[in-house]
Order: C-alpha cells, then sequence, then structure tokens
C-alpha cells in the first residue's frame, strides 16, 4: 500500500507510470504499471541481452543522465527510492529510462532531513553509512546510484556472492 500512495503523487517521463490496482474488495492486490518494452539495465549489462552490444558508450551516459533526473525528481518530491539498481532501471523501446519498483521508497515528513527505519535493500547497493545507523536519507539513493554508475562504466555486478565466497 506504501508503494500505491507514493505512485499516485509522482508524474515524471523517468519513472515508470502507474496506471491502477485491484480494490480492497479484491482476494489479491494488482499493480498496473506501463509496459517497459527493453527490459532492464541488468539484462543488457549482464543478462539475456549483454551480447547484442546494444548499451552503446553515448546511450549510457543517456541512462545515467535520466536515472539522475528521475532521482532528482524523487527527492524533491520527498521521495527516497531505497532502491536503486540497475535491475529496477527499465529501459524503453528507445532506452528511455524508466525507474521502477517503489516497494521499498519511504516518503519523508516535511522539513526533516532524515529518518530512522529498518535496514532494507539489496546487498551491494545499499549506503554503508545507512547500514551503520539505519539513518535513511536522500544520500543513501545518491550512494547507490554511485554504484549504478561503476555498473554501467563496468558491466560487472556490484556484489557477486560467489566472488565473496571464494575471497575475491
Amino acid at each position: 500500500m506504501n508503494e500505491i500512495g507514493i505512485l499516485t503523487r509522482l508524474r515524471h517521463r523517468n519513472l515508470v507510470s502507474f496506471y491502477g490496482c485491484t480494490t480492497h474488495s479484491s482476494r489479491e492486490l494488482l499493480l498496473v504499471y506501463e509496459y517497459v518494452y527493453n527490459g532492464t539495465v541488468a539484462d543488457h549489462l549482464r543478462g539475456n541481452l549483454a551480447g547484442r552490444g546494444l548499451l552503446t558508450w553515448p546511450i549510457r551516459m543517456s541512462i545515467a543522465i535520466e536515472t539522475a533526473n528521475a532521482l532528482s525528481y524523487l527527492h524533491a518530491s520527498d521521495v527516497v527510492h531505497r532502491d536503486v539498481k540497475t535491475s529496477n532501471i527499465l529501459l524503453s523501446r528507445n532506452f528511455c529510462v524508466k525507474v521502477a519498483d517503489f516497494g521499498l521508497s519511504q516518503l519523508f515528513p516535511i522539513d526533516v532531513s532524515r529518518v530512522s527505519t529498518s535496514l532494507q535493500g539489496t546487498l551491494g547497493y545499499v549506503d554503508p553509512a545507512y547500514q551503520e545507523t539505519c539513518k535513511l536519507t536522500s544520500m543513501n539513493d545518491v550512494y547507490s546510484f554511485g554504484v549504478v554508475l561503476i555498473e554501467l562504466v563496468s558491466s560487472m555486478r556490484a556484489f557477486d556472492m560467489r566472488k565473496q565466497a571464494r575471497g575475491y
């Protein structure tokens, strides 16, 4: 329900559009979003679309800029995404960014710079300062965005459990 409350307030060209949901009388809650044709940035960097070479350097730069624009809009709207990662950045047919997955997002009260929360997010993308203190700020998204930028440049995962287990 948190996701619905946040998404109904937001409209931006680089955020996935929320169309609606089932009613309270339905047995299951279903959320309806726009269909974004080209998969995720993660798919293009390391997944089933990686071998096609579609993410040229100019496209990667556009992805970085459009993702930054989306995060700037969210933060100006008092929303912290909390799960910025390449698998939550969708790409349209012409590689326009659509940031998605607002399930962990947090709406900040007006004039509050940080909020204490339970630790949530994806390993490898979570800000170490947030891990240590559980104090959520918009800077936590900025840290995660930095990890996304490194992935865009390197095409490598932010965190690889297999390498971690082998001590790399």
